[in-house]
């Protein structure tokens, strides 16, 4: 009897305390780190994995076979009255950057922190990475939560974005194969009007509009589909995008 008394004096002892806790918590940001690395012989693919925070790539015609990376890391916490070290946290975000086979590896882990803090702190990381490769070079994004932003990659493009808005920019068009998939957000595309490209949108729930392009959209009962092409398209360029809950706005300029 006495320890069904002390479990649950326990118990609500925990349950007052984070009432405490999280009703008077202070937020605080550690100051980012940033580091640059540049990576020779990337040739095949160039592979992007982060769970929280924004992937930038450029497509730089100065770069021959070469990509460069750019990290920014940094930690947002919440405590009572800001006790909490944000740069303490900073250890548990971890990036792993590898060149093998002619393939570039970005991939970011959080680790999990142990249970006293998870209990007493919240913990919110931020990971921004910002790459730059040739025109054309071949790429595969994963992001959880966050925005993808793409300017002037021409090439094959395969992205997952959970969460977030994808932004693809491009004076050059589109010669590869280019594939958006969107759980939650919204894709904006900026092609140039005369651009020769395929083209597959379509949103479950959500609206897609247009505008600079001679594009069709049908409207369903609660999402838009449009599929097409623009131009002579003798080269296989195809761009596809489809978001289950959002809006798609497809722009010619």
């Amino acid at each position: 009897m006495k320890t069904i008394i002390g479990f649950k004096f326990t118990r609500v002892f925990a349950v007052a305390l984070m009432l405490l806790v999280f009703s008077g918590c202070i937020k605080r940001t550690s100051t980012p780190i940033i580091e640059e690395t540049t990576f020779r012989n990337i040739t095949e693919k160039v592979i992007v994995s982060n769970p929280i925070g924004m992937v930038s790539l450029t497509g730089s015609n100065i770069r021959v076979f070469s990509s460069s990376v750019r990290v920014s890391k940094s930690v947002q916490t919440y405590s009572l009255l800001g006790l909490a070290n944000p740069s303490k946290y900073l250890d548990n975000v971890l990036v792993y950057q590898s060149a093998e086979n002619g393939e570039l590896n970005v991939r970011v882990i959080v680790e999990r922190l142990p249970f006293l803090d998870r209990l007493f702190v919240k913990v919110s990381p931020q990971i921004d990475l910002a790459l730059e490769t040739p025109v054309a070079q071949d790429t595969e994004v994963t992001i959880n939560a966050g925005d993808l932003n793409i300017h002037n990659l021409v090439g094959n493009i395969n992205a997952v974005i959970d969460v977030g808005k994808v932004s693809i920019t491009s004076t050059l068009g589109v010669f590869g194969n280019q594939s958006f998939d969107v759980n939650m957000g919204a894709i904006d595309i900026h092609l140039p009007a005369d651009m020769p490209v395929r083209y597959d949108l379509n949103t479950s729930i959500g609206s897609i509009s247009s505008e600079g392009l001679n594009v069709e959209v049908e409207r369903r009962l609660l999402g838009a589909y449009t599929t097409g092409a623009i131009g002579t398209t003798v080269m296989p360029s195809t761009i596809k995008g489809k978001v289950r809950v959002g809006s798609i706005n497809f722009q010619g300029e």
